[in-house]
């Protein structure tokens, strides 16, 4: 019996890590990091984080939260990469990124967000 509750308990502690490991590691070698100004994916982003874009028009994107210049998307490469790779942005009811567009923001926030 001992045994079974050890058992049991590595297993929930490895499903906790499992759950609880964060973003993707990006072999920054092993991928292609494309530079900000090649990225397709900030077209779907910048319908709602866009500097020129406010109230309603962002849809519930935050104000301060844009992807529409190299600066600010570096500023906000963290929440970008955060929340591409959960899957929580973009919001249920947009469109989604294709598995391309998620990896050139993954791997662009990952490998020192090229210019």
């Amino acid at each position: 019996m001992h045994t079974a509750v050890r058992t049991l308990v590595l297993l929930s502690l490895s499903h906790l890590l499992f759950a609880c490991s964060g973003a993707t590691n990006v072999d920054c070698k092993q991928v292609t990091v494309p530079k900000y100004a090649a990225m397709t994916a900030w077209a779907r982003c910048t319908n709602c984080h866009s500097s020129s874009l406010s109230g309603g028009s962002r849809a519930g994107a935050p104000s301060g939260i844009n992807y529409d210049s190299y600066d600010a998307a570096v500023a906000d490469a963290d929440i970008a990469l955060s929340q591409v790779d959960s899957g929580s942005m973009p919001p249920s009811g947009s469109p989604k990124l294709s598995a391309a567009e998620k990896d050139q923001i993954i791997n662009w926030a990952s490998c020192d967000t090229p210019q």
